[in-house]
């Protein structure tokens, strides 16, 4: 993979395959703990989603630290968010991973925070009740203002940047502060197939 430029995220994109060559050259990159946890996933899906995040992320943070792909230690934040161990790097890359359906994206940044989220638009599911729920009370009253389709597609746009950002921080969900950091952030929405729907955070 060249450099991460120092100004801008990089972010790359990829799909589940069935190709048992790649999934088992992706499997003998994985820590112990890692290969452990994919073979806790009990649908083929979830096993490929978490495979090629974490196979894909291993070979590019390597390339970026010089390191074999199956020497990058990784260690995770309270949510989740990954980073290489400190002790191996004196680079400060930054990175995120996200998968929904069959699309995974990473995100790297040579010097700030990021975080990456994608969703599968999948409609028929009550999203009015989950918007009600999760969004804040302002922006919750902008979307039921617009028309049923526009609805639609607005739901997963704030849905992943309000992740997206979270992800930056290092948060959870739950966390409705976004800490004192979020004016900081900027958060902009990736172009993806049809679909999906991606958002970016950096913090400045």
């Amino acid at each position: 993979m060249d450099q991460c430029p120092p100004h801008r995220p990089v972010v790359w994109q990829a799909w589940l395959t069935d190709d048992q060559a790649i999934l088992s050259r992706l499997t003998l990159l994985l820590s112990a703990d890692e290969k452990a946890r994919l073979q806790r996933f009990r649908f083929r899906e979830d096993q490929q989603r978490f495979l090629i995040g974490r196979g894909l992320l291993r070979i590019f943070v390597g390339a970026q630290l010089n390191l074999p792909p199956e020497r990058v230690e990784l260690n995770y934040g309270p949510f989740g968010k990954p980073f290489a161990r400190s002790q191996i790097s004196a680079s400060s890359l930054q990175f995120n991973v996200s998968h929904s359906g069959k699309l995974v994206l990473l995100v790297f940044h040579r010097v700030h925070e990021v975080g990456v989220d994608v969703e599968q638009m999948r409609p028929g599911q009550d999203w009015e009740a989950v918007a009600k729920r999760v969004f804040p009370a302002e922006e919750y009253r902008r979307w039921t203002l617009l028309n049923p389709q526009e609805r639609f597609t607005a739901f997963f746009q704030i849905w992943t940047r309000h992740e997206a950002k979270l992800k930056t921080l290092g948060l959870g969900f739950s966390d409705e502060s976004e800490s004192s950091q979020s004016a900081r952030l900027v958060c902009f929405d990736l172009e993806l197939p049809d679909g999906y729907q991606g958002a970016v955070g950096c913090l400045r």
